[in-house]
């Protein structure tokens, strides 16, 4: 008897795709964050991505990649699903927790976010999207980007992870013997994309093969 064919795997439809909040705060590391989005938007499980850049955000990506944001966002492919939210539009559906969320994700996250989420003492759309993520008991992921980190950032970041945010420091990792800072931030992005759910090959994992 001749052996059953595998089925193909299914294409997600429109509803079971996610739809996903990304804030984007002033800390060093634009060039990551506008990587994640990329990645999101090209993975065929997500339907829309809604993005809070906050001002600090906008003069840090001028600072270090020499760029405004109309012009970063034009590089991505798939930007039709990306929704751009101004930070202080505090009456934006993301303030609501009636609205239809799956995950929260800053990055990258500075201090003064960390701590504004934190004390739960929010003044833009961005902190009032991560607090909205908390009282929901919806995923949030903070990516910290500051360096040494004193003890009040410390237990900022003790009082997010003990109220169930995933904090994921951008920490690279080179078992993949990486060849390049793209390779680099591949390699987190994918790790952040298992914590959604969204599997995704952009770098070799730890046992494969291609590290021998």
């Amino acid at each position: 008897m001749a052996a059953a064919k595998p089925r193909p795997a299914k294409k997600p439809t429109s509803a079971s795709r996610k739809t996903l909040v990304v804030g984007a705060s002033g800390a060093s590391g634009a060039r990551l964050a506008l990587r994640f989005l990329r990645h999101l938007l090209d993975h065929p499980g997500v339907g829309a991505v809604h993005f809070i850049p906050s001002d600090g955000f906008r003069l840090v990506l001028r600072r270090e990649e020499g760029m405004d944001l109309s012009q970063a966002l034009e590089a991505i492919p798939h930007r039709s699903r990306l929704i751009l939210h101004d930070e202080r539009r505090l009456d934006a559906p993301l303030a609501s927790g009636s609205f239809p969320v799956d995950a929260t994700v800053i990055i990258p996250a500075s201090m003064a976010t960390v701590g504004a989420v934190a004390s739960g003492a929010g003044r833009n759309l961005l902190h009032r999207a991560a607090e909205v993520a908390l009282k929901e008991r919806r995923p949030l992921i903070v990516v910290p980007r500051e360096t040494p980190l004193s003890p009040i950032h410390l237990r900022n970041l003790t009082t997010l992870a003990e109220s169930g945010v995933l904090v994921a420091p951008f920490i690279p990792a080179f078992y993949g013997s990486p060849a390049s800072i793209e390779d680099l931030m591949d390699a987190f992005c994918q790790r952040l994309l298992d914590h959604l759910g969204l599997r995704a090959t952009l770098a070799p994992r730890w046992g494969e093969d291609s590290l021998r």
